[in-house]
């Protein structure tokens, strides 16, 4: 963390004696709190000396989230058991918590609710940087198509913007069949391998098998070739 800021220290050529000079002044009020507003479809934790902050998602038919911060205590080790403490206000810890996520849409509220212009801003600046990281995905899959060069960011972009690219594909929840351990979606009534019952109503509900067989029914085999059929 930069508040209070990196301690400096100063010494002569001549003298070995160091002056250790820290800076503890807030610059803001230690009694306010302060609001974080967020339009991220992300939940953001953010580890620092003085506590771990979460900014969270914003809900699905919300506007945007919101996090209420106050001041926090910290101390700075100065060496032989010395401690000196000091105290972090809200606003401190809101630019610094920031400083790396303003493009997501996440921003230190004027007020104690954002207002519907700082919403907008906070929008078209995530759209703006949304954007930029797709065409970066455009350009790291022309070089070879590798799913390795695009990172989860990149394709957290193109789906938050509705953008379909091969690239920013979702891989398929799948689920491993008990009874021949082959890779299945999850969910699905019927093995598609071994054609064992994985979910016993809902087959019985699609009229793949009859309400009275047990669960350990299989479904038929395919039509019998014509060497079996004439067996």
């Amino acid at each position: 963390m930069e508040t209070p800021r990196q301690a400096t220290r100063n010494a002569s050529s001549g003298n070995a004696r160091r002056d250790l000079l820290i800076e503890t002044q807030t610059r803001g009020d230690a009694n306010a709190t302060v609001s974080i507003g967020s339009v991220s479809d992300q939940d953001w934790y953010i580890s620092r000396t003085h506590g771990v902050y979460h900014i969270p998602a914003c809900p699905k038919g919300q506007a945007y989230a919101l996090l209420v911060l106050t001041s926090r205590g910290d101390a700075i080790d100065l060496g032989d058991n010395r401690r000196f403490p000091f105290t972090i206000s809200a606003r401190d810890i809101a630019e610094d918590l920031l400083q790396d996520l303003h493009d997501h849409g996440i921003f230190v509220c004027a007020g104690a609710r954002p207002s519907g212009d700082e919403l907008s801003a906070a929008i078209e600046r995530r759209s703006v940087y949304y954007q930029r990281l797709v065409a970066e995905g455009d350009i790291m899959w022309a070089r070879g198509h590798s799913f390795r060069e695009i990172s989860d960011l990149h394709r957290r972009a193109a789906i938050s913007l509705g953008i379909e690219r091969e690239w920013a594909y979702i891989p398929l929840k799948t689920s491993e069949c008990p009874a021949c351990g082959e890779k299945v979606k999850s969910g699905v009534a019927v093995c598609k391998h071994c054609h064992a019952i994985l979910d016993h109503d809902k087959a019985a509900k699609h009229g793949l098998v009859r309400p009275n067989e047990t669960t350990s029914t299989q479904l038929p085999s395919a039509a019998p070739t014509a060497k079996a059929a004439t067996a």
